[in-house]
């Protein structure tokens, strides 16, 4: 061999040794995006053949790109998410129960490819409507939906390799508000917002399927949820045990129990629309804000150390619920829509701001340990 190959062997060995996970990671979202460009290109180039498309609408370029876009992360994201299995901090991921990690997986899958394609199809449709008129051609055309295919094939895989209780938390407040607001826009009943809001579930309000499939994914990426905040919480005791702290340790269990009771009834909710069984549609509903209630009042029991800030929000959110669900009865202020509206989101967000805390009061024990060797 000569000294030139061999340097050149040494120097491709060298490369691959500094390359840690993140720079690979890094590669490999680029790889994906990369491909998922080529595809739409290819994809746009039949489809736009001999039109000129519109930004969106009548089969434009929004429509082929959202396509493209969800199919991207729809993909993208359970390699990435999978391969994430042989990092030390994630291994426990693989040792879960099969059908857990088959639920997770799908789950989370659909939720990217949803959030892609809802955010590309939204995107355009504002496009179209700063450029009123604007038609392309088919290069053009293929141009932009390679570049919504590459954003998703990107972003979705980024989240795959790096995904913690942090960024699902994140995760679950987009894809619910994404999956909500592109069913009260896209419902054929105009006036909806006068009878409930659980009738955009209903059949003949047109965007059933979009309704209740987003809530049975959410539901089913709260009880993942659950699962890491689980391995977040096993932390934070044991970086307390190792600091001696004098706070007292976590209850996790009914703590994760009621996230999982949560996830369960929500998810229960889309698989009950308000037009097959309301009764025990709206039990459903109501059961979520009574889990949540004994959520935030025991949060401080089964919870120490998080902060007066948070207890003290939570319980300022808590009133909020309760005094909107005053203002529609007996007050009668606003109809019932809005009421929900209030409650759901006070929920969503208060959901997202413990997972924060703990994340954060896990990160702060892990920096003070006194041991970090032995984790």
């Amino acid at each position: 061999m000569s000294r030139d190959a061999e340097a050149g062997r040494r120097s491709a060995d060298m490369a691959r040794r500094v390359a840690g996970p993140a720079t690979t990671a890094e590669a490999h979202a680029l790889f994906a995006a990369g491909a998922a460009a080529v595809v739409g290109v290819a994809v746009a180039l039949a489809a736009f053949a001999e039109r000129r498309p519109a930004l969106s609408g009548d089969n434009g370029v929004g429509d082929v790109a959202a396509i493209v876009a969800g199919a991207a992360a729809l993909v993208s994201f359970p390699v990435a998410y999978r391969r994430s299995y042989a990092a030390p901090e994630r291994r426990w991921l693989a040792e879960r129960p099969l059908w857990r990690r088959l639920l997770g997986l799908v789950a989370l899958s659909f939720a990217h490819a949803a959030i892609a394609f809802m955010v590309t199809w939204a995107s355009f449709q504002i496009f179209q409507r700063a450029f009123t008129g604007l038609t392309l051609d088919a290069f053009a055309a293929s141009l932009l939906t390679a570049v919504a295919g590459g954003l998703a094939g990107y972003s979705s895989h980024q989240s795959g390799s790096r995904m913690d209780s942090y960024a699902l938390s994140n995760l679950l407040a987009t894809f619910l508000a994404a999956g909500v607001l592109t069913s009260m826009v896209t419902t054929n009943r105009t006036d909806w917002w006068e009878v409930n809001f659980s009738v955009l579930g209903a059949a003949d309000y047109g965007v059933s399927l979009t309704f209740n499939a987003t809530l049975v994914t959410a539901g089913a990426v709260i009880t993942l949820l659950a699962e890491y905040m689980t391995r977040d919480l096993k932390s934070l005791d044991l970086y307390r045990r190792r600091a001696r702290s004098p706070l007292g340790p976590t209850h996790e269990r009914p703590l994760l129990a009621s996230l999982v009771l949560l996830g369960v009834l929500l998810a229960g909710a889309g698989l009950i629309p308000v037009d097959v069984f309301m009764p025990l549609h709206n039990t459903l509903a109501t059961a979520m804000t009574a889990v949540y209630t004994f959520l935030v009042l025991r949060a401080p029991a089964w919870l120490p150390g998080l902060g007066r800030t948070f207890y003290a929000a939570g319980y300022v959110m808590l009133g909020a619920a309760v005094l909107s669900v005053l203002i529609w009865w007996p007050l009668a202020y606003y109809n019932m829509t809005a009421m929900e509206l209030v409650v759901a989101g006070v929920i969503l967000s208060w959901l997202v701001l413990f997972t924060r805390n703990v994340a954060a009061a896990v990160e702060d024990s892990r920096v003070s340990d006194p041991n970090p060797a032995s984790d």
